[in-house]
């Protein structure tokens, strides 16, 4: 079989148009039920809209690859960065990157200008649940007939110890995978409900 170069691999063609669009509605349908069952509608609804937005749909049809990985790796490939990641971070908030902030500089660096290091900020429990969803949701839509209950526990603790995410959120989310992991899906979707949802400690 012939490598194809860069440039070929990253043309449009109605082919990677079509996967790309399956793709990408299936995971929206996957967030919309999950997010369904603990009550969060208007979530379920909106979820991942800016998908469908030309800065992220065109660079997903560019560099879909068959639904096995997302397109963003791609394009960091091809450029070193993922303009189609970096708009769609900033605009959802159910993604814990949106959640990062500038902290008040307290020194300064040997040149005397001000340090603006970057801080996890706490997310809101409605975006953590909608994060727990979507996380699911995209271990079903890559792993599909090889999915269990397991997956998504394993592939948050492989990556755990490079995420910038604020102790208290990650503390929340890693709890719920391991309901998940150990309890299996109905029960999870009752604590979100039920527990999580309505404010009680975690």
């Amino acid at each position: 079989m012939k490598k194809m170069s860069r440039n070929q691999s990253s043309e449009i063609t109605w082919e990677k148009a079509k996967g790309h669009l399956k793709t990408i509605t299936e995971h929206k349908i996957y967030v919309m039920k999950e997010c369904f069952k603990v009550g969060l509608y208007w979530q379920g609804l909106t979820h991942d809209l800016s998908k469908y937005m030309p800065t992220e749909l065109l660079e997903g049809f560019r560099y879909y690859d068959d639904g096995k990985s997302s397109p963003n790796n791609g394009e960091r490939r091809d450029k070193g960065y993922s303009e189609a990641w970096m708009h769609h971070k900033g605009r959802n908030r159910h993604h814990f990157e949106y959640w990062l902030d500038y902290r008040e500089p307290k020194k300064k660096d040997g040149n005397n200008s001000e340090l603006f290091p970057l801080q996890a900020v706490q997310m809101p429990r409605k975006y953590v649940a909608e994060m727990l969803m979507d996380r699911i949701a995209a271990s079903k839509n890559y792993n599909k007939e090889t999915y269990t209950q397991h997956d998504s526990l394993a592939y948050f603790e492989r990556g755990m110890g490079h995420y910038l995410m604020h102790p208290q959120t990650k503390k929340e989310l890693h709890g719920m995978l391991r309901i998940l992991d150990e309890r299996g899906e109905e029960e999870l979707m009752r604590f979100v409900r039920d527990y999580y949802l309505k404010g009680y400690p975690i």
